[in-house]
């Protein structure tokens, strides 16, 4: 199909898109967050603008296509986020004696039934956008997309020593900021 794609036929071309269109909008929505749920369409638009521009030069006995994709997603998001910079929480602990600001009021920990889901979903996504880039891409690659880290370490341009590396401490900082509600039963 890539192979058809590269000499202009249009149906391959729709088939890429068709079977990878609600992969990369995930991938894109899960590693910006919610607060660009309005702009992930036309984000995965500019994507496909580029692979396609792109498709000549590529080369499968280099990558997987999807690999190669990835690397298009992975690259094109950190773009959009240099150009509009959203704030990040470090992942330092906090040192003795001071307050944390991410103190949660117990009560907050248990809303009604019908909406559980819904809030521990946006306690996810908030947590998730708090990770530094590369471990949230690391993160979605993996745990979104189901990415080996072979795979993972071809998109980000790292070895797989430092793909397990930031997967790791992408789950501990996780575990850290949702253990309020991951205590409380949700």
């Amino acid at each position: 199909m890539v192979r058809a794609a590269q000499r202009g036929d249009d149906g391959a071309s729709r088939a890429i898109v068709e079977a990878l269109h609600r992969p990369v909008l995930a991938t894109i929505f899960r590693f910006l967050g919610a607060g660009w749920r309005r702009e992930v369409e036309d984000i995965a638009q500019d994507v496909f603008l580029k692979v396609f521009r792109a498709l000549g030069s590529f080369d499968p006995t280099r990558a997987k296509f999807t690999t190669w994709v990835y690397t298009f997603v992975r690259n094109h998001c950190y773009d959009v986020l240099k150009r509009r910079r959203l704030p990040t929480s470090s992942l330092q602990a906090v040192p003795d004696g001071e307050a944390s600001r991410d103190v949660v009021d117990r009560r907050e920990l248990l809303p009604a039934a019908d909406l559980e889901n819904q809030e521990l979903g946006r306690r996810i996504g908030e947590a998730l956008a708090s990770l530094g880039e590369d471990q949230r891409m690391a993160f979605v690659l993996r745990e979104y997309e189901n990415l080996d880290y072979s795979e993972i370490a071809a998109i980000t341009g790292v070895n797989e020593g430092t793909v397990k590396s930031r997967l790791f401490r992408a789950k501990e900082a996780l575990r850290e900021r949702l253990a309020p509600w991951l205590e409380a039963g949700a």
